[in-house]
């Protein structure tokens, strides 16, 4: 017999006994569904946290700073001074945040693997104007050459552009417009005050992005250049600044970032990656995620359980089949494989119809689930499909399809043709 022959040959006997079959299968279709929508729930989660802290820093962007540690305080915890460093004042804790500087730059430059470092300024706006429009608060923050994320629409400024403004998602409504895309090319005004003097100025700004709609508003992201010139407007140093934003790679792997963090502590910087941010929610949903995928196993041994009741009592119902097939020449390993096929059949069968239930399910939760009980977090599908765990997941039930079919198909495999056609 040939593959296509054992697989029709397992579906015909399985559909002889119609009901049995059908709770079997039922049983592994409550199992995959639950896996499915737990990994649906837990991926479509993490696509979401993703989203919030992209807006706040990216794979390949690592902020280093300077602060004081017990070799740099004295026996009753107070701080030494450092030339040419300002700090942010201490305490008996022995901890204080020195400021940085271009030896500093210079130095975290020449760290392999790094290929910018850019100087964080303290900065403020005191609102933001669309022509003669409302105007609105606004946190500003620095883009950096080689920085990137995905946006609502547009796209960063480049290096060369001296202007360039990435919104908050929520300016869109705010400055009056029906989506991101249309806020996209328009100029908006920037106003700031130098504290000192009273002095007041406005920058012009090219909004070329707009971020995602995430559950906190962001700083709106403006040209290195420009955060510079503000800096030196409102009193700043260029050469003294709070820390720094270095830049790696596009795709830095975990392994590369880890690297850069450990040279630059060793040279006594405080450093904190992407994988630091990620850290502090991956521990909780990776504890829920484990959680909910064990209620589902539990549901799937029901349904191991099931498949090896359902096939030994095949093989008690199929006794004469199976000797007068060996009688005919059949070998043993045939009766075992088609017994193996259909065991694997239940839990293919499974998978799909739980798969794809879930995938029904998803589809018509996911907008109800964003206009009410996710609302105002932000755009999120909360349920994900990733097509390779799907694909996993089908692979999956199949393979405990046939760990769990292995027994009715050995003992089918090792009857004795006499006995068999002797039984009635």
């Amino acid at each position: 017999m040939r593959i296509p022959d054992y697989i029709t040959t397992a579906q015909t006997n399985l559909l002889r006994t119609k009901l049995r079959t059908f709770l079997t299968v039922l049983a592994f279709v409550i199992g995959t569904f639950t896996i499915s929508m737990t990994t649906a729930f837990s991926q479509g989660l993490r696509s979401y946290i993703n989203t919030q802290i992209e807006a706040y820093g990216t794979p390949n962007m690592i902020l280093v700073g300077l602060t004081s540690n017990n070799q740099q305080s004295s026996s009753s915890g107070v701080p030494y001074y450092q030339s040419g460093r300002v700090t942010d004042g201490g305490g008996r804790d022995g901890k204080v945040a020195y400021t940085m500087n271009g030896q500093d730059l210079a130095k975290i430059k020449a760290v392999p693997n790094v290929q910018g470092a850019f100087a964080n300024y303290n900065v403020s706006a005191d609102y933001i104007q669309y022509g003669d429009q409302q105007k609105y608060t606004v946190q500003v923050s620095s883009a950096y050459p080689g920085v990137s994320t995905t946006l609502a629409a547009g796209a960063y400024p480049s290096a060369a552009q001296t202007d360039g403004l990435v919104l908050p998602y929520p300016y869109v409504e705010a400055l009056g417009f029906q989506d991101a895309g249309s806020l996209v090319g328009k100029t908006v005004s920037l106003h700031a005050t130098n504290p000192a003097t009273g002095t007041s100025r406005s920058y012009a700004m090219a909004v070329t992005g707009v971020l995602p709609d995430t559950a906190h508003v962001p700083s709106a992201v403006l040209s290195y250049q420009t955060v510079t010139a503000m800096a030196q407007f409102e009193g700043g140093s260029a050469d003294t600044f709070k820390d720094i934003t270095v830049v790696t790679s596009s795709n830095p792997t975990k392994a590369m970032r880890l690297q850069i963090k450990d040279t630059l502590q060793s040279d006594g910087y405080q450093v904190q990656t992407y994988d630091d941010l990620l850290s502090n929610f991956s521990g909780p949903l990776n504890i829920i995620t484990y959680g909910l995928d064990g209620f589902a196993g539990i549901a799937l041994l029901a349904a191991t359980i099931g498949i090896v009741n359902t096939l030994l009592m095949s093989v008690l119902e199929r006794t004469q089949e199976i000797g007068l097939l060996k009688a005919l020449g059949m070998r043993r390993s045939g009766i075992t494989f088609i017994y193996l096929t259909e065991a694997a059949s239940i839990g293919f069968w499974g998978g799909i119809l739980g798969v794809v239930g879930a995938i029904l399910l998803g589809t018509i939760a996911n907008p109800i689930l964003t206009r009410t009980l996710f609302k105002g977090i932000g755009h999120a599908h909360i349920l994900s499909y990733p097509l390779p765990y799907m694909a996993a997941i089908i692979g999956g039930a199949m393979i405990i399809g046939l760990l769990a079919g292995t027994l009715p198909a050995v003992r089918a495999g090792r009857l004795d043709p006499i006995d068999a056609l002797r039984r009635e």
